[in-house]
């Protein structure tokens, strides 16, 4: 039996070893770093903690120039992994890196800050895990060296309506030359102006912004950019306005494609318009001059006395809602109405600034109940638990709410933090 004894207690002090020099672990998986431009590369970065994370990881944003970094949907999910018998609880996000222009490029390195709780107690451990910079090569497929701009896509289309007549036109009258691309397998934004810039004698062009859609199934991007220009008949027109040609390769043939818009005949028998011969009324402008003085002073005068005042006034009434505890208590109500996270944190520290510390049970109730939702959403429960800690949480601030609203002593020691670090001794 004494020996029982003694390998019992060596077990426990090997355990209790073990979890004070584990430390989270970062999985980086990047198995393809070359592709062509504009089809994009999946870097995946999994963190693994031995309990759960009550707060989600802080990840790098890995902006690089010449490279677009994006989330994909979905771009973070729960995760578990087995290490030496034991389950550990985690977070995989996915990143899409896509090279803009053919080329090497270099993701810097970054790290992912961790926040997971101890094995024993309510003690919340942090760590910095640091990732590997990362090279990603933009490479244009044999074939495709001379096109000008460069694009790569699996299918692309082009197609051109035309709004109102082209041909029998006076002065003043108008249409429109819609040009609209859709593409598979590539974002829209990697597609180049397609719209001709040249025009004809008299005609006056109106270019209208582009408008590009994007859209995404099952992780393949597609989408479209339709251009749009606007002529207005300005004297006498004959002639056509320019086809459109655009050359791209096709991903999937492994050949070079033109898409095109046929030309289009437009024709005027407007004459020339030609300036007002009225007198110019000097007077008349000299009034509207004054007028418009008169307007600007008192605009100015306006800015310059009036607006700080106003955003005086405003500044102190927002202060004083905030300081109304029933305000931030309200405030509270909503962000966990919502199940912001997040948001129920923060107004709850800012509603318990404003109100006495209620019974040490229920302060301690509120703190396990935070711990739970953050153990729910991040770590390995189920949704029922997370829902079952919000319900408590919601009663708990509740009974808070009864306990302090009627007392007069409002001056509070400094509130712990929600989820507080220890450190540890070696």
């Amino acid at each position: 039996m004494r020996w029982c004894g003694v390998v019992v207690l060596w077990a426990v002090s090997v355990v209790a070893v073990w979890a004070q020099d584990v430390q989270p672990k970062l999985e980086v998986t990047f198995e393809e770093n070359e592709t062509v431009p504009g089809q994009p590369l999946t870097l995946r970065l999994t963190v693994l903690v031995p309990t759960f994370m009550p707060d989600p990881p802080v990840w790098p944003d890995f902006e690089t120039p010449n490279l677009m970094v994006r989330l994909p949907s979905k771009a973070s999910s729960p995760t578990s992994k087995r290490i030496d018998g034991e389950t550990w609880s985690g977070i995989s996000r996915r990143y899409q890196i896509t090279p803009v222009v053919p080329g090497k490029f270099e993701i810097p390195a970054g790290e992912v800050k961790v926040r997971y709780r101890a094995f024993e107690g309510n003690d919340v451990l942090e760590a910095t895990l640091p990732v590997p910079a990362q090279s990603v090569t933009g490479v244009v497929p044999e074939g495709a060296e001379g096109l000008d701009p460069f694009v790569a896509v699996e299918n692309l289309t082009l197609a051109q309506t035309v709004e109102g007549e082209t041909t029998g036109l006076e002065a003043g009258a108008s249409f429109a030359r819609v040009i609209e691309v859709k593409i598979e397998g590539v974002s829209p934004m990697f597609l180049p102006p397609v719209m001709p810039e040249e025009g004809l004698a008299g005609l006056r062009a109106y270019p209208e912004n582009p408008v590009a859609e994007e859209t995404e199934s099952r992780g393949v991007v597609s989408g479209s950019r339709v251009e749009k220009k606007v002529y207005v008949v300005e004297g006498g027109v004959e002639g056509a306005l320019p086809e459109v040609r655009l050359l791209w390769f096709n991903l999937k043939t492994g050949k070079v494609e033109e898409a095109k818009a046929e030309a289009i005949e437009v024709q005027a028998d407007a004459p020339v318009l030609a300036p007002s011969a009225e007198p110019l009324d000097v007077g008349k402008v000299v009034r509207w001059g004054a007028a418009l003085v008169a307007q600007l002073l008192v605009v100015w005068a306006f800015v310059r006395w009036g607006m700080p005042v106003l955003r005086k006034s405003w500044r102190q009434v927002q202060a004083r809602r905030l300081q109304i505890a029933g305000y931030a208590y309200g405030m509270l109500k909503r962000a966990i109405q919502k199940r912001d996270l997040s948001a129920a944190k923060q107004t709850y520290l800012r509603w318990a600034q404003k109100v006495p510390l209620a019974g040490q049970e229920t302060e301690k109730a509120i703190e396990e109940a935070f711990l739970q939702i953050g153990a729910a959403r991040f770590g390995t429960g189920r949704v029922t638990e997370e829902a079952q800690a919000w319900g408590q949480l919601k009663s708990l601030c509740h009974r808070k709410h009864r306990e302090t609203r009627y007392r007069r002593d409002t001056k509070t020691p400094d509130l712990p933090p929600l989820n507080p670090v220890s450190t540890h001794q070696n």
